[in-house]
């Protein structure tokens, strides 16, 4: 009899969905058939005052970031009534766990853990196993205090000084660990030689040897990308820009069409892209808004990060810029025009560039998998996990 793994995630923004993902691909990797995992964007699922929220959540990421500033605590109160069940939504949950008959429950959002544990336990028993996988990188302001459920089996944080936060709140130390690489098998693989590198960059017709930007996005489309190119174009004989542009269709178009009537600097063009690690690991830097995937992304391929905070930070935002900033390992910008300055020191791969990319390697944590599986399994649940030597 296989085992079920319930993953209750949400698509505000796009990393909570891909760390939900990239568990259930480590499962089929190590376990084949024997688990099923279910996904379930409950929060969007389960209600249309849900689906609303997660609506208006990725509306203002993209328009106005600011505005974060005041639905992050509107979300706060809102979810704190998840105390003993789940109010929203919960009829939706409840029947799903009496349906599904999971034996584990991975929460990989914040909002998804106050009230779900509890319900888990009273309609299946007290033995199912609960635990959180948080994706923040520090604590402090945008940690949201929903990712702490006391009565979690077990907390796994992205950083220690996000465990030791998660401690303050109220997670037993004993019931705690650090895995930060929660990425997909892919991303584990061997990374690109030099020829790799120029191959690709060729592929898509950049050339081999110039300082390559990466212009990313979040699969919603939050960015600035053609302010910042407008600010690229002196700088056309020194470097290249990649750009991806998310599930914007309206932005694609936009970008291919001033990239048509800018040729003098070269520029590669694609919508809504599955080959983020592979731009990564052929470009010299990145510039993105303060996603936590995306800079486990751009650490894991020692990608020195420009983070763009036009129109404000999100304050979930704010934890992984404070994080990465506060290690010397990331420039933020606040205007476009902030941006020749750096990449004039950059292109020429000197001082200031090396200790960047010096410090982003230093954050870097020597982690193996099966780690990460036998936290959120547990040896009572699954001993058929494979042993770590």
């Amino acid at each position: 009899m296989s085992r079920r793994i319930l993953v209750l995630t949400s698509g505000t923004g796009s990393g909570h969905d891909m760390r939900a993902r990239a568990f259930a691909e480590w499962i089929r990797h190590f376990h084949g058939n024997r688990i099923e995992v279910r996904i379930e964007q409950v929060i969007e699922n389960a209600s249309l005052l849900g689906r609303f929220g997660v609506w208006v959540y990725n509306t203002i990421h993209r328009r106005a970031p600011f505005l974060h500033n005041l639905y992050f605590f509107i979300v706060e109160i809102f979810i704190s009534s998840h105390q003993g069940s789940v109010s929203f939504g919960g009829r939706y949950y409840r029947r799903l766990l009496k349906t599904f008959q999971p034996d584990l429950i991975l929460s990989v959002h914040d909002s998804t853990n106050r009230g779900y544990f509890e319900d888990a336990r009273r309609i299946l028993g007290k033995d199912i196993r609960c635990v959180t996988y948080c994706g923040e990188f520090s604590g402090g302001f945008g940690y949201s205090r929903n990712w702490v459920n006391p009565t979690a089996d077990h907390f796994i944080a992205r950083t220690e000084e996000a465990r030791q936060y998660a401690i303050r709140l109220g997670i037993p130390p004993h019931r705690s660990s650090v895995f930060q690489r929660l990425l997909p098998p892919a991303a584990f693989q061997a990374g690109f030689s030099h020829a790799d590198r120029e191959a690709l960059r060729r592929q898509l017709g950049l050339d081999p040897d110039r300082f390559t930007l990466f212009l990313a996005t979040g699969g919603y489309g939050a960015n600035h990308h053609l302010a910042f190119l407008r600010h690229l174009l002196p700088l056309a004989e020194r470097l290249q820009v990649i750009v991806i542009c998310g599930r914007d269709k309206a932005l694609h178009e936009s970008v291919l069409r001033w990239s048509q009537c800018h040729p003098s600097l070269r520029t590669y063009v694609e919508g809504y892209s599955t080959r983020v690690s592979d731009f990564l690991h052929i470009s010299d830097a990145i510039l993105t808004r303060g996603g936590a995937n995306t800079t486990m992304e751009a650490l894991h391929a020692e990608c020195p990060l420009l983070y763009n905070s036009l129109g404000g930070l999100m304050p979930q935002e704010q934890c992984t810029v404070r994080y990465v900033l506060n290690h010397g390992a990331a420039r933020r910008l606040r205007k476009p025009r902030d941006l020749p300055a750096i990449l004039r020191s950059w292109a020429s791969f000197g001082p200031d560039y090396a200790e960047v990319r010096a410090h982003l390697r230093g954050l870097q944590r020597d982690e193996d998998p099966r780690r990460l599986i036998q936290s959120v399994l547990g040896e009572r649940f699954f001993p058929e996990t494979t042993p770590i030597s």
